[in-house]
């Protein structure tokens, strides 16, 4: 790689990293091509070299923060005595991930505008949310073919906190929705839900209700 090729592709990587700070700071919708390029210390003229359009630059700088996040919470994984599946969701739901939302998670920075966002930014958050599920899964203790729907609810419930978590403004209860959330979620995911296989189904049913 010569040193010219070299050097576009340090710059192409300066742009990605400010764009994935911009977006998690300031969601997708206010982030744009001026304010990118000025963060990463080049010319706003120099953009389209990169890129095709603002929409391209997106697209990759999602693909590459989830990268980054999956990374990053594998890494504390590793460094934790607990199983794997107690240290992920201690390392997810703890103050300090609350408290960077800048390093944290884009999930969570990014689920609104999303939601709102052309369909390529949605493919890719799909897709991520199915890796999330993919990867907790066969961590779960659980009866066959539950596992896929205890890791959904587990990633539902994850992001559903960290979000809740910083947006109140209430230091207590910030705290108490992150412990209660992680409480809540090690009990589930501990054992197998019984099966009683004597009851028939619209008992099993009318029992659900009843509760």
């Amino acid at each position: 790689m010569g040193y010219s090729q070299a050097q576009k592709q340090a710059n192409h990587d300066r742009i990605l990293d400010a764009a994935i700070d911009l977006l998690r700071r300031k969601g997708l919708e206010h982030t744009g091509i001026a304010e990118v390029m000025r963060a990463a210390g080049l010319t706003h003229g120099g953009f389209y070299s990169h890129f095709e359009s603002r929409e391209a630059m997106v697209e990759e700088a999602l693909n590459r923060a989830f990268a980054a996040d999956e990374a990053r919470l594998e890494k504390a994984v590793a460094r934790s005595s607990r199983h794997q599946r107690a240290a992920m969701i201690e390392a997810y739901l703890s103050p300090q991930h609350r408290d960077d939302p800048v390093h944290g998670c884009a999930a969570a920075a990014l689920a609104g505008d999303v939601a709102r966002a052309e369909a390529p930014a949605r493919h890719i958050f799909t897709e991520q949310l199915k890796r999330y599920r993919d990867r907790i899964a066969p961590l779960i203790p659980t009866e066959r073919g539950k596992a896929e729907g205890h890791a959904l609810f587990g990633v539902a419930a994850m992001i559903g906190a960290l979000l809740l978590s910083r947006a109140v403004d209430d230091e207590e209860l910030s705290e108490s929705i992150l412990a209660a959330t992680r409480r809540h979620l090690m009990e589930r995911m501990e054992e197998p839900e019984p099966e009683n296989t004597d009851k028939k189904p619209h008992q099993k049913n009318a029992q659900r209700r009843a509760k």
